[in-house]
């Protein structure tokens, strides 16, 4: 029996003293039955060594895991204890510790204004509470504000007392129930006794700030009645169940009965907390039981009193100052003795760091080897030292080795060879940068794999400061499955919920929480194709691509129904179309009506198909369920309270029901719900008997989903080591070795981070004790522990430019601080055959401030590094493309999908320019017979651009080809075409009485649905007033078929019977490019029915526009083909280079009355004269100023997408005066000539 020690810097060693112990023979062969019993700091701890046994014993089985101290503490606890109620209802959870201060606090909050006064110990924490919300006019908002803002402070103040109990709940001395220990302040406040805050600060020959001690004393009030008013009690009885347990262990009568409930044997395997307290339990029960600690220590000598160098600056500063302001007078030389003495007996040279970096980020270890150091003391137990004297002879090894011996850094005494890249340090703009250099630099890594030194993927741990933000950017780079993009590298992140889990959660909880906000197209589309609300409803991807189809067509916008769009629309607006129920409406009523028509106030939809019929069905259910759960999560903003339980209750009928329906992956979720129903209920049961807080607590749904998702994301088994690469947040997975060990994101400000200390701590506030934790202090730990424990390499990245404007950034202070020492104790190679000082030598040389010269700096791409580290630095470019970076030395690059890009630009002379596509034809595929539709020719023709990607099989998206997704607020274009041909179907009479319901899948919403109406009315009006002027209705057509050549076959739509007039209607305006359409229409109408001259002469094609008339008339058949025949030339020509001769810029000016101006030179060519007028539109001067029509999609300007496309690097306005100079005049001048607007 005892307390034993085993420390090492290497984990593989304490492993072994782990195998060690555990097959120790036995007299007693069924001792071999007992469960070995460990405490482990994390479950990352548990799993590598739960497979490090079972690979070196060939079975891990039988053995007990304890998370933590505090876990065993309380196991033992329960098995010697009769009592086991009592033990269950002290060990309370934080998550109700948290809801039981919220219960608390919550009345406080409840009236308008803040009812405590001054005097009130709670009067500082509610009044920030109501200050929080001060802001906000509307008594809805302000009530949610301050219950978000309770339930913050509610969060901080559970973590503040789980931490209190650990850290500040003990007494140091034994000194009784009066004990006035700086650790017990909780017995303290039990008593309701004031701590003494001025005493507790930091001891300064400066008076403490009236400031700071006034905050520090309203902490301590509030934080002391809170604790006496909820848990006071509790922790009393955690501290009886502590001296019972005792008291049994101690009698002798019943020890010899307990001591069988205990293990014979505890092995504590690493510890990265040890609160005094926890020490001081396993010191007292190692007289009972064999208790082992495997300590990991990066050093071999003590250090437990060593100090930061910079703290030691600062404390010898003070103490000059100090003496200074006793002794104003005092001399140069008064000084220097008075210091001289004070270092005699400080011990500064023993207790100042003989290594800086294991001071600078070690305090947390020191801190525990300092602790552990005292049980060396006395007969207690045995302490063995198994450190391992052997170290790669590298850079690495270097650093391990010195601070393994606390060797003292000698300046440039470490010749770094050449070869060296034990260490790198990559140099990127973004995260993104850092994750694509990260896979190249693996590939490189694990191909070097040898059988003398085999690399496999589970060697590799990568460690992030910020893993949820860059999770995303993980799954890009390294995505969960082979694809055919680069090499597949299998990669498990480690802290975050595994994709499935996920997915499967927001499918469940998506029903929820999609009404909360505006129920878009794009949200539900989102929802419904995760793969767990596929399986619920039985769809397939085709079905729910085609179920969003049909909701798209028939109307839905935005909204789940009327009652969700009446929370975000004003009590005038009643006006509810557009949303989900708005559409499955009509597509109910067009399952029985197939029919454009109203019915029962529903407008009907008329495009369903039989194998709708189904999908109809399930959208029923859909929106069934959602309607069902559209007000949980404001049950709390209308007065609806319910009890945590019922939203337990729920939530778990929800799981269950997609569980039914096949989905798998929900079950850690329904064993959270569980664990959280198993609390509430066990505190419910216990407050029964003593205060009723937690028998009806009401929650608000949103408050207990966070809760859920936060403790889902902290599953134990998401943060384990696998046998694929790691990502893992820096902290959660150590201490433990791995070959390579890499860091990302070492930004400065980012890591270490130093915002996130509890706030409204007062163990942050006032003076330390041995044994405190920090977030600071841990980062710092986690990172000297990936330097220690990597075995062969270390990658350390950060951000070293800024990614928008190339700005140089600096590291991170830790990455810095291990970068200058680097420095320090590396050798430049004009010193190679120089005699390395040490630091105290240096100084003496030197001078003392030269110790910390600046070394002689090198610039790598912006970067300055100093010159005899600089073969560390690996300084990546922007682009993953960028030529540069396959070509740089010490950059690893594959022939991947970059490297083809790279080529490409590598491949061209980077000054000149791309080779343009104009004047270089582009062969075209014959087929034995072309079939040309006349609509989609013109189309064509009149847009070479389109034609000409067309040929070469790009297509852009256009506008019109995306669904809108908004409901309309204002009649556009395309809309008020709708509209009016809708109306143009109708004759006169049909047109006035039209139903406007007829339209409202396409009216805009609001007020503004009735005046469109109207307007639309009287523009059709206008309309068939015009028609009147030339025929009573428009002319009927008929397809026709006319083969232009034995192998060109063209369909067009001519008049049905033989007229004089071909007059149609079109509800759209006279732009330019319809003009061009409604020629060529001309055209083809004359050349098809090849009419004489005297009856072509008197032909007119009439199109009513609705701000114009256009009439072509004057040409013979003879001359229609003529100038039809150029057009089929142009069209043959744009189909292989590029055209620029679009017609909405050519015929541009005739929408404004003007004309193409001609002259002639001296050869007969034709040119433009008015060319410049062209260039202005082409240019888009005024078109860019427009906000109605985006210039990309203006066919007439050079900003045109297909445009844009096409003549990039290329000068437009050559390319166009050009297409001008060869095709404008044939082409155009006869529409000039022959198409004219009528005088109405």
């Amino acid at each position: 029996m005892g307390i034993h020690v085993i420390q090492s810097q290497r984990i593989e060693v304490l492993l072994q003293g782990v195998l060690q112990m555990t097959a120790r023979t036995s007299s007693q062969p069924f001792q071999v039955l007992n469960t070995q019993h460990f405490v482990v700091p994390t479950a990352a701890v548990q799993q590598w060594l739960t497979q490090k046994i079972s690979e070196q014993q060939g079975i891990s089985a039988n053995q007990h895991f304890h998370l933590g101290i505090r876990g065993f503490q309380w196991s033992v606890y329960q098995s010697v204890l009769e009592d086991k109620d009592k033990v269950r209802k002290a060990n309370i959870p934080r998550l109700i510790m948290k809801w039981r201060i919220y219960q608390v606090l919550k009345s406080f909050i409840e009236p308008d204004q803040i009812s405590l006064t001054t005097a009130h110990p709670l009067h500082s924490i509610v009044q920030r509470i109501y200050d929080s919300a001060a802001l906000l006019e509307d008594p809805v908002a302000l009530k949610l504000k301050k219950q978000s803002m309770l339930y913050w402070v509610s969060e901080q103040v559970s973590k503040l007392f789980s931490h209190y109990m650990l850290y500040r709940g003990y007494c140091l001395k034994g000194c009784g129930s009066n004990c006035s220990c700086p650790t017990n302040w909780l017995q303290a406040w039990g008593r309701n006794q004031a701590l003494n805050i001025e005493h507790l600060f930091f001891k300064t020959n400066t008076e403490v700030s009236a400031f700071s001690l006034q905050q520090a004393e309203q902490l301590e009030a509030w934080q002391r009645w809170l604790w006496q008013e909820s848990f006071a009690a509790d922790f009393a009885e955690v501290q009886t169940i502590d001296t019972d347990f005792w008291q049994v262990m101690d009698d002798p009568a019943q020890r010899a009965d307990v001591l069988g409930r205990l293990p014979a044997q505890l092995l504590v395997f690493t510890l990265l907390d040890l609160a005094p307290s926890q020490l001081q339990f396993l010191r007292r029960l190692g007289q009972y039981i064999d208790v082992t600690i495997l300590h990991y220590n990066p050093s071999q000598e003590y250090w437990a009193d060593s100090v930061d160098p910079n703290w030691k600056k600062q404390y010898d500063l003070g103490v000059k100052a100090r003496f200074v302001a006793k002794h104003p007078k005092a001399t140069d030389a008064d000084i220097a003795q008075f210091f001289d003495d004070f270092n005699l007996n400080f011990n500064a040279e023993i207790r100042e760091s003989r290594h800086p970096l294991l001071t600078r980020f070690g305090k947390q270890a020191r801190d525990h080897f300092s602790l552990l150091s005292h049980l060396s003391a006395g007969e207690e137990g045995q302490w063995v030292d198994a450190f391992v004297d052997e170290f790669p002879a590298h850079l690495l090894g270097k650093l391990q080795s010195d601070i393994l011996y606390l060797v003292e850094p000698e300046v440039h005494g470490y010749t770094l060879d050449p070869q060296d890249d034990s260490i790198q340090i990559h140099v990127c703009h973004s995260s993104l940068r850092q994750l694509e250099v990260l896979k190249d630099q693996l590939l490189h890594w694990l191909s070097q794999s040898s059988a003398a030194d085999p690399r496999r993927a589970s060697d590799v741990l990568i460690l992030v400061p910020d893993l949820k933000q860059i999770e995303p950017l993980i799954r890009e780079v390294f995505p969960a499955t082979a694809n055919q993009v680069g090499v597949f590298l299998p990669v498990k992140i480690a802290g975050v919920t595994q994709l499935d889990v996920n997915l499967a959660w927001q499918a469940v909880v998506g029903r929820i929480k999609l009404s909360q906000g505006r129920f878009t197209v794009e949200e539900f589309s989102d929802w419904l194709q995760l793969p767990a609300s596929q399986l619920r409803y039985g769809l397939d991807v085709d079905q729910s691509d085609r179920m969003l189809d049909l909701l798209v067509k028939a109307g839905f916008k935005r909204g789940l129904d009327a009652a969700h769009l009446q929370r975000s629309l004003s009590a005038e607006d009643q006006d509810y179309r557009f949303s989900f129920k708005f559409a499955l409406d009509r597509l109910a009523m067009g399952l029985a009506i197939p029919v454009h028509q109203m019915f029962e106030q529903t407008l009907c939809y008329a495009e369903l198909s039989r194998d709708d019929f189904a999908l109809v069905g399930h959208l029923i259910q859909i929106y069934q369920d959602f309607s069902a759960r559209s007000d949980w999560m404001i049950a709390h903003e209308l007065g609806r309270n319910f009890a945590v339980d019922l939203w337990l209750k729920r939530l778990m009928q929800d799981l269950v029901e997609f569980e039914q329906a096949g989905v798998e992956s929900l079950k850690h979720l329904r064993e959270i719900i569980k664990k959280q129903e198993r609390m509430l209920t066990l505190a419910s049961f216990y407050d029964e008997h003593d205060q009723p807080t937690l028998q009806q607590f009401n929650l608000p749904l949103p408050y207990l989903l966070t809760e859920i998702e936060n403790t889902l994301d902290s599953q134990l088994d998401q943060t384990l080591p696998t046998g694929q690469i790691t990502f893992s947040q820096i902290g959660q997975i150590r201490p433990l070795p791995y070959k390579l060990m890499v860091m990302l994101n070492l930004d400065g400000g980012k890591f270490p981070n130093r915002d996130q200390h509890i706030p409204f701590d007062l163990m942050h506030l006032l003076r330390p004790q041995l044994g405190d934790r920090s977030r600071l202090e841990d980062d710092q730990g986690a990172f000297l522990d990936a330097m220690l424990l990597a075995q062969d390499n270390l990658w350390l990245f950060y951000n070293g430019f800024d990614v928008s404007d190339g700005e140089v950034r600096e590291p991170s202070s830790v990455l810095q601080e291990l970068i200058n020492h680097l420095a320090l104790i590396s050798q430049p190679q004009t010193q190679a055959n120089a005699q390395p000082l040490s630091t105290a030598a240096h100084a003496a040389q030197h001078g003392a401030n030269d110790a910390n010269q600046v070394d002689q700096m090198v610039s790598i791409n912006g970067i300055e590094v100093p010159v005899q580290i600089q073969q560390l630095y690996r300084v990546h470019p922007l682009q993953p493309f960028d030529p540069a970076g396959f070509v740089a030395t010490g950059l690893n690059r594959y022939q991947d999908q970059w490297f083809q890009v790279a080529l490409q630009l590598r491949q061209q002379n980077a000054l000149s320019q791309r080779e343009p596509w104009a004047n270089v034809e582009h062969p075209i595929e014959q087929e034995a017979v072309t079939v040309l539709d006349a609509g989609q020719w013109i189309h064509d023709v009149t847009f070479p651009a389109r034609l000409y990607l067309k040929s070469l099989g790009v297509q852009n998206l256009r506008a019109e080809d995306i669904p809108a997704l908004s409901e309309p607020l204002l009649l556009d274009g395309l809309s008020r075409y709708n509209i009016r041909h809708f109306l143009h179907q109708q004759d006169d009479e049909q047109a006035q009485a039209a139903d406007v319901d007829l339209l409202q899948d396409q009216l805009p919403v609001g007020k503004v649905r009735h005046s469109a109406w109207q307007i639309s009315l009287v523009e059709q009006q206008s309309l068939a007033q015009r028609l009147a002027l030339y025929a009573t209705a428009v002319t009927p057509t008929t397809m026709r078929q006319w083969r232009i050549e034995p192998t060109v076959n063209m369909n067009l739509r001519l008049p049905t019977e033989a007229t004089s007039l071909w007059v149609s209607v079109d509800a759209s305006s006279a732009r330019a490019k319809r003009r061009a359409k409604v020629w060529l229409e001309y055209l083809l109408w004359l050349s098809y029915a090849n009419f004489s001259d005297e009856q072509a002469l008197k032909l007119q094609r009439i199109a009513i526009f609705s701000d114009a008339t256009i009439i072509n008339t004057g040409l013979t058949s003879v001359q229609a083909k003529a100038y039809l025949a150029d057009w089929f030339t142009v069209y043959a020509y744009a189909q292989q280079q590029p055209l620029v001769l679009p017609a909405a810029l050519l015929l541009h000016l005739a929408e404004t009355g003007k004309t193409l101006e001609w002259e002639s030179d001296a050869f007969g060519q034709n040119s433009l004269s008015n060319f410049a007028d062209l260039l202005k539109v082409w240019n888009a001067d005024a078109a860019k100023f427009m906000s109605s029509f985006s210039v990309e999609d203006n066919e007439a300007t050079k900003f045109h997408r297909d445009w844009q496309f096409i003549l990039q690097e290329q000068d437009a306005t050559a390319l166009l005066n050009s297409a001008c100079a060869q095709f404008a005049y044939t082409l155009y001048q006869p529409i000039y000539q022959y198409q004219s607007v009528a005088e109405e």
